[in-house]
């Protein structure tokens, strides 16, 4: 098992500055990986309620998949705004967007469901939380961004990002960019690899929310197949609590940014 914690500082808003950390490890075994991932927790504070309501701001909420229902699991399409939701307990203020070659998500099955587990690659891929995991297919990429639980449609910004990597192998096919409201990098990192079957994690903690988007490159191997070098799968996202970016009518500048960064959404209905 191997973990670092580094001290980095971005620029951010007006000429302003946030200080951060980033919390990375491996292990062979889930249960290695759990006091990588509880660092991360704890410096992101506890655990918020999925309700659509803004809860503490120095809190977080977290998606481990495995209370999706059967019917948005494998082999069927999981949608990527399923926890972006107006009712607990999918009130997460968060969505996945396919980027690239990527058409869609999907979740691992369950053993209850008759369904093969772990996309049919139980060799490969091991879960950290019980049984369901995520992937993008058709594709390796994929979009994470954050929007105001109240209401789903307005965006947000959030203080840190972490993610469970399941069978990272090959050096550098696996990382993650974070972007600022503007669409600015604020930084990249590559996901360390592990033993076949072992986990990874990757996460970013600032001490503002600055962070509205995080692009993720996952592996060399395509679900639904896994055809290639190296298959990566994910299991926990751990995410700060989504602030709701401010949209005063004079801030014009800041709406046309959001927008080239498209982030801005018409409401659902």
């Amino acid at each position: 098992m191997k973990k670092f914690f580094a001290g980095i500082a971005v620029a951010v808003f007006a000429g302003s500055t946030a200080s951060a950390a980033t919390i990375s490890g491996t292990s062979a075994t889930p249960e290695g990986l759990v006091p990588i991932v509880e660092e991360f927790r704890t410096a992101l504070g506890g655990l918020n309620p999925n309700t659509p309501t803004n809860e503490d701001p120095g809190g977080r909420r977290q998606i481990n998949w495995d209370a999706a229902p059967d019917a948005i699991s494998d082999p069927n399409a999981f949608p990527g705004d399923f926890f972006n939701f107006s009712a607990a307990p999918r009130a997460r203020g968060i969505e996945f967007t396919p980027t690239g070659s990527t058409t869609g998500f999907q979740l691992s099955s369950t053993e209850a469901s008759g369904e093969p587990t772990a996309f049919g690659r139980p060799n490969s891929f091991v879960p950290f939380s019980q049984e369901r995991m995520f992937t993008p297919i058709g594709g390796n990429t994929f979009d994470v961004t954050f929007f105001n639980p109240v209401d789903q449609t307005t965006p947000a910004t959030t203080r840190g990002l972490g993610v469970v990597f399941n069978d990272v192998e090959d050096e550098g096919d696996t990382f993650m960019e974070i972007f600022d409201i503007a669409g600015n990098l604020i930084d990249s990192q590559v996901v360390e690899i592990s033993v076949n079957r072992g986990l990874s994690f990757l996460g970013f903690v600032f001490d503002d929310p600055i962070i509205a988007k995080a692009s993720i490159t996952v592996g060399s191997a395509i679900a639904p197949s896994f055809n290639g070098s190296d298959g990566v799968v994910m299991d926990d996202f751990i995410f700060g609590e989504p602030t709701p970016i401010p949209l005063p009518a004079s801030s014009l500048l800041l709406v046309g940014a959001l927008a080239g960064f498209g982030l801005m959404r018409r409401r659902r209905v």
